[in-house]
């Protein structure tokens, strides 16, 4: 940009907290551009990339209106100087700018220079005035291929019209621009102005206006309700034009020169709310023309993950349901429209090189990617569901607005926080569902209040999910059960989120589910802080599962692998526990008054009424199976179920097979040698013991554990054929 004028940009997610000091943060360095910088090999600009360290970069698009010409600047002719009407002027180096940009390795946006000095009253206009919208037509028709997800936001650079038309009319003027590209794109633009503009002229303008243009929605990022501008790109060269800037940038802001500086961005409460800052446009880079030429000299106010927050974020373009696959439903997926060749406008240089259209986190490589992509569900109109169904995605943020249903596939969700961005990688508003043979990965998951994860099976990988507090909590609803592993070996967390009100909560739905938690580095794989609720809890898998909430569930506990965890007395005094030689039950909380339960079972065997703990507690009771400091009160001893003679809890076909191989024991048998009706023998009466209670349980068992009745008969065909000669004894 040649002007003294600077952009201000800060793109309109201020998130969900600020960053204005980040003295930690190393921030990211860029450039901006034009035709001034003339044909910039990509030798050039890989330098800019690898040599001068620069990440991100602005590109002149357009200038003034759609209609007209000026020949007055820019690679026309000597002598060849003219304008008309709203003095149009397209950047011819644009296209080949912005492709070899990223093809080094930038983040690259367009900007688009305004004329709003151009009036009814000006020589050559016809008497007709530019105006905001026509304005950002032009823009749409030269850069809107680039208006889309792996590409920075696109930028109105503000500078003209001061003196000219009155404060209120600019203000609106830049409105009129910013609303036209969101209702056409369905994104939000970023806005570039000096302390000129941004004090004497846009601070001037109503306070509608100003809170238009600056003031964060409470939901953040959004775009229906977020401000024209949420980001802010400011000019201040505090060396003055043309001269070099060799103050600390990464330290000091454009404030420090000019208290006035961001307009009215500095109305809201946030103490330096620029994105990108131009200090200088007399910077000096050895691989540009040998140090030899100007350019402008960019900073963004954090790292290369603040940087990535102001890329266009991916947005559904339909007010109607549908796939995540399908191209047509996201602004990715829309097919790039090719800059017009309007009439008078110097010949494009370079190739015509457009975007390739693809879904939010399709595969693929380069800043321009899939894995870059934020995504925004919201559509301020109607109330849509969209499914993700199959295939693999890989994104950075996901904000959900509308409903989702994650049925198949996929979806990770890769970023990881940071001092310079948000504190969580995605964030539910709306109600969201995981089910079938789904796999969801995200670090951190905000479930807002009064909204519900509902968990219909699946797979999840996670570090923190927080449920928000408030009158109606957020929660997880498990309505299936659901495979849980810890992202990074690190322990997969279930937290109540920061705030009053009631707490979230872990429901488990009214029945038993099982929660598979997979084994990592941690001691502990999965952590639950939040009360669970309503059902009973079966534990499978390897790893550790630490209960600490105040939990309420009522129904049984089952360890059928790994470790449960008890960090409070919390289980039911009517529910029954179940252990399963190989798993163990970890009471962590103190010794003294033990957790009451009804009955204890291990590996189906029910265990005597009175105090259990680990070995060597002194407790009444002990088993390898528990350990901690805390002890179990068994209220009730059920006594062994006739016919199963391996101890398992069901009467099944292993059990026939225990009756065969001890057929014939004269007195001195037991239970675990097939005598089922205790008389110290085992013979054809044990037999009908068996018979009579084949498929009975003390456990919830799955169906199949439990023989079909089918299935029964073939078993005592092939019994009394296996047993010859023993069968005539009470077959005959």
């Amino acid at each position: 940009m040649r002007s003294i004028c600077v952009l201000t940009g800060a793109l309109g997610v201020l998130l969900l907290f600020a960053v204005s000091a980040n003295a930690q943060v190393t921030r990211m360095l860029g450039l901006d551009v034009s035709a001034h910088q003339g044909d910039v090999s990509q030798e050039t600009w890989n330098n800019f990339a690898s040599a001068e360290n620069r990440d991100f970069v602005f590109i002149r698009a357009s200038r003034g209106g759609t209609t007209g010409e000026d020949h007055r600047a820019g690679g026309y002719p000597a002598g060849d100087e003219f304008f008309n009407l709203s003095q149009r002027y397209d950047d011819s180096y644009f296209v080949q700018n912005i492709t070899r940009a990223t093809a080094a390795g930038m983040f690259a946006g367009s900007y688009h220079r305004s004329r709003a000095d151009v009036i009814a009253t000006t020589t050559g206009t016809g008497g007709v005035a530019n105006n905001g919208t026509d304005e950002a037509n032009h823009m749409l028709q030269m850069a809107g291929a680039w208006m889309r997800p792996g590409y920075l936001a696109p930028v109105l650079d503000f500078e003209n019209g001061n003196g000219v038309r009155t404060d209120a009319e600019l203000t609106q003027f830049a409105l009129d621009f910013g609303n036209r590209i969101y209702e056409t794109m369905g994104i939000r633009p970023a806005i570039y102005f000096n302390g000129t503009y941004a004090q004497n002229v846009l601070a001037g303008g109503t306070t509608a206006q100003r809170n238009q243009l600056a003031q964060q929605a409470s939901l953040s990022p959004g775009l229906a309700t977020s401000p024209t501008f949420p980001t802010l790109w400011s000019a201040r060269w505090p060396a003055g034009p043309g001269e070099p800037y060799l103050g600390d940038v990464q330290n000091e802001n454009p404030k420090d020169t000019y208290s006035n500086i961001y307009g009215p961005w500095d109305d809201y409460g946030v103490q330096h709310p620029w994105s990108f800052w131009q200090y200088s446009s007399g910077g000096r880079l050895q691989s540009f023309n040998n140090g030899s030429q100007d350019i402008d000299f960019n900073i963004a106010n954090g790292g290369i993950e603040f940087l990535k927050d102001k890329l266009v974020p991916a947005v559904w373009m339909n007010n109607t349901s549908g796939d995540w696959a399908t191209l047509a439903n996201w602004n990715s997926g829309q097919a790039p429209t090719e800059p017009v060749v309007a009439t008078g406008q110097l010949a494009r240089v370079g190739p015509l090189t457009l975007p390739t259209p693809r879904l939010p986190g399709a595969a693929g490589s380069g800043v321009a990617s899939g894995e870059h992509d934020t995504v925004i569900l919201e559509r301020a109109s109607a109330n849509v569901t969209v499914t993700h169904s199959t295939g693999t995605t890989n994104i950075r943020k996901l904000y959900v607005r509308e409903a989702l249903n994650i049925t198949g596939g996929n979806l990770t969700i890769n970023y990881v926080p940071s001092l310079d961005s948000t504190p969580i990688s995605a964030q539910f508003s709306a109600a969201v569902t995981l089910g079938g043979e789904a796999q969801l990965s995200v670090h951190t998951l905000q479930v807002d209040a009064s909204r519900t994860f509902t968990v219909d099976g699946g797979s999840m990988t996670f570090n923190t999910i927080n449920l928000m507090p408030g009158n109606v909590p957020g929660k997880i609803l498990l309505i299936d059960d659901v495979n849980v592993a810890p992202l990074a070996n690190a322990t997969g967390t279930i937290a109540n989120g920061a705030g009053s009100g009631t707490s979230g909560r872990f429901e488990l739905g009214g029945a038993n589910r099982e929660l598979n938690v997979a084994n990592g580095g941690a001691d502990v794989d999965l952590s639950i802080s939040v009360p669970v609720t309503n059902g009973g809890l079966t534990k499978a898998g390897a790893g550790t599962l630490a209960l600490s909430g105040d939990n309420t569930y009522a129904g049984d506990t089952i360890v059928k692998a790994g470790a449960l965890r008890l960090t409070g007395a919390n289980l039911a005094n009517a529910a029954d526990l179940y252990l399963t030689t190989g798993s163990w039950l970890d009471l962590t909380f103190a010794a003294g008054a033990p957790d009451v339960i009804d009955s204890l079972f291990v590996d189906g065997v029910p265990q005597q009424a009175g105090v259990w703990g680990a070995v060597g507690s002194g407790a009444q009771f002990t088993s390898p199976l528990i350990t901690g400091t805390g002890t179990l009160q068994v209220t009730s001893f059920m006594a062994p179920l006739a016919g199963d003679f391996d101890g398992n809890g069901t009467v099944e076909s292993a059990d026939l097979t225990a009756w065969q191989n001890g057929y014939g024991m004269p007195n001195g048998a037991s239970a675990a040698n097939g005598d089922g009706d205790a008389d110290g023998d085992v013979d054809g009466s044990d037999f009908l013991v068996w018979q009579r209670n084949l498929g009975a349980t003390t456990l919830a068992a799955t169906a199949a554990s439990v023989p079909e009745p089918e299935a029964a008969v073939l078993m005592l065909v092939a019994a009394i054929s296996l047993l010859g000669n023993k069968c005539r004894v009470f077959c005959e």
